[in-house]
């Protein structure tokens, strides 16, 4: 029994005395130094602040509009022929060329005859004219050997007196004059001729059918001259005048058109709180009615200021700069806002203006730039 307490007893002390070695020797020990972790530069985009005079530049997009689109109506009685060119949509004309031909044969021969009794009554008053108005006489003779029953009547010599003009009213040849003028207007809506130049877009009628005064025959559109609404924000519509050039552009194309700004709304779509600005395009090949197209509207020159890439810019309107190699956070003045840039002020000439986005800036690190 003693033994195993004398074991017991010098284990005991075995582990203690361990314990107390272990604690001695820990205390002895120095305790290291940390190593500094080693200073990372940092590479950023920068440029130097140099303001200057810049033209405004809008981008907007909208729909192509012939510039002119018109109804036409019958004015007379008779039956539809085609003119000069096909009566069939999509058929292109000149201006000037007749495009349709409402026709009547009864309506020229009987005008003929009007000519023909008109230039009897001429002939009846000539002698009393020789006898009563020889000063005018000459002129009425020259005007009666001028008249041609086929052709459009000549301008009637004026009355040199009021006794002259009672003579002709009391023989009704100025009523029968104007008459006359009166039917060859109505015969030439007989046909129908191109406003300008363009194409039928909607023909109504068929050639051979009857038509008469106000049966709609077709709609045509112009096109050598488009025009092209697009919105603008308020902001940038004061940037713009009439007469401002524009360069027009479509997606699945890779031609331009000019064109000009034509007029300037004066009033506020309410829901866009965007203003209509209207560009006119001449016609050209690619542009048809009814086109998405993207203008740029080349405004004003905007004066000292400077352009930056907009993701460059964090918190709306601030920005960093490098000084001493470190960041510094600025504020700034947004003049204008492209699709991808941005004209500013606010900051001095010369300073190192970031113009790349950063992410997660924290610490102290040394920024060095990159041009």
């Amino acid at each position: 029994m003693k033994r195993k307490f004398w074991i017991f007893l010098a284990a005991t002390g075995i582990i203690l005395t361990g314990f107390i070695v272990m604690f001695v020797l820990f205390s002895l020990k120095e305790e290291s130094k940390k190593t500094p972790k080693p200073q990372v530069d940092v590479h950023v985009k920068a440029r130097q602040v140099e303001y200057k005079d810049m033209q405004a530049v809008i981008t907007s997009s909208g729909r192509l509009h012939a510039f002119n689109e018109v109804v036409v109506n019958s004015e007379v009685s008779g039956r539809l022929k085609e003119g000069e060119v096909p009566f069939r949509n999509g058929q292109k004309f000149r201006e000037g060329q007749v495009i349709a031909v409402v026709e009547n044969p009864e309506f020229p021969l009987s005008l003929k005859a009007r000519k023909s009794r008109f230039l009897q009554s001429v002939a009846v008053i000539l002698p009393d004219l020789r006898l009563d108005f020889s000063e005018s006489f000459p002129r009425w003779q020259e005007f009666f050997e001028n008249v041609d029953i086929e052709e459009p009547l000549p301008d009637m010599p004026k009355p040199e007196s009021s006794k002259e003009r009672i003579f002709l009213s009391s023989r009704s040849i100025i009523s029968d004059y104007y008459s006359i003028l009166a039917d060859q207007a109505r015969l030439e809506k007989h046909y129908i001729r191109a406003p300008f130049s363009g194409a039928f877009n909607n023909v109504a009628q068929d050639p051979g059918v009857v038509v008469n005064p106000g049966t709609q025959l077709a709609t045509i559109v112009r096109t050598d001259l488009y025009e092209l609404e697009v919105p603008v924000i308020l902001d940038e519509v004061k940037l713009l005048s009439v007469g401002d050039s524009v360069s027009v552009s479509a997606e699945s194309s890779s031609a331009t058109w000019k064109g000009r700004v034509s007029r300037i709304a004066s009033v506020v779509n309410p829901s866009s709180q965007a203003v209509s600005v209207f560009v006119s395009v001449p016609g050209g090949t690619g542009l048809y009615d009814g086109m998405y197209l993207t203008a740029e509207l080349f405004g004003e020159m905007i004066p000292e200021v400077m352009e930056m890439p907009r993701n460059a810019v964090f918190n709306n309107n601030h920005v960093y700069v490098v000084e001493e190699k470190r960041l510094i956070e600025k504020p700034i003045e947004i003049v204008k806002r492209n699709d991808k840039t941005l004209f500013l002020r606010g900051l001095k000439e010369g300073e190192e203006l970031v113009v790349e986005p950063l992410l997660n800036v924290t610490g102290n690190p040394i920024y060095k730039i990159l041009r």
